[in-house]
């Protein structure tokens, strides 16, 4: 192992298991640093410095210090197909769990460097029939006739061309179903104890309820 600068590392997001980073993870990883805890090494790819499992840990280190350092393990793969293969392994078997809609952008990138199933499937410790059941169940189209992973909230949108404002929607939608939005905000209001202070949040709650009359008038 050795430290490089954080700053030199390539992270090429389209060899990322993952859908986006998760800011919750990130800030978790950089309070365990500045209380001292030692972090895992980066792995890079050691010809084209491409990060193949730690884009939350370097993430963390660029917030606090964008000319920092981080220790990395170098290995050597022959490809792009090998070096995503490796990062599904990683990202499977430790840290934040790869959820339903990860596992889905995994087979679809996988599919774009022709990598055969069974080696995905390997990878995310899945069995082959599930991992293919997500294409059915959890792909949209974009308006460019990409496939996209869509989270469980909008599950009831597989197969169908989404817009640019409904792909980008996706991927600030947390991944539970509809009903628990509403639930949460129907519990809050009906024990009162929503934050009626909050300045922000009523404007947003004003803004709901003309959406939700524009609704209910076209029902």
């Amino acid at each position: 192992m050795k430290k490089v600068k954080v700053s030199s590392l390539v992270r090429d997001f389209d060899l990322y298991p993952r859908n986006n980073l998760d800011p919750q993870i990130v800030r978790c990883i950089g309070d365990a640093m500045d209380a001292g805890v030692k972090m895992p090494p980066i792995v890079i790819d050691k010809k084209t410095r491409k990060v193949v499992d730690g884009f939350h840990r370097i993430k963390a280190v660029l917030d606090r210090n964008p000319d920092g350092y981080i220790e990395i393990v170098e290995k050597t793969y022959a490809n792009d197909s090998e070096m995503f293969l490796d990062a599904m392994r990683y990202n499977a078997s430790h840290g934040a769990r790869l959820d339903t809609c990860d596992r889905t952008h995994c087979l679809l990138v996988a599919e774009r460097l022709s990598i055969d199933i069974t080696l995905v499937a390997g990878a995310l410790h899945m069995p082959i029939d599930k991992l293919g059941s997500l294409r059915v169940e959890r792909t949209a189209v974009s308006a460019g006739g990409l496939e996209v992973a869509i989270k469980r909230t909008i599950d009831h949108k597989a197969g169908e061309q989404l817009t640019k404002i409904q792909i980008d929607a996706n991927e600030k939608l947390s991944g539970m179903n509809q009903s628990f939005y509403a639930n949460q905000l129907i519990t809050l209001i009906e024990s009162d104890l929503l934050d009626k202070e909050d300045e922000k949040l009523m404007v947003r709650l004003g803004v709901l309820n003309e959406l939700l009359n524009g609704l209910f008038a076209k029902v």
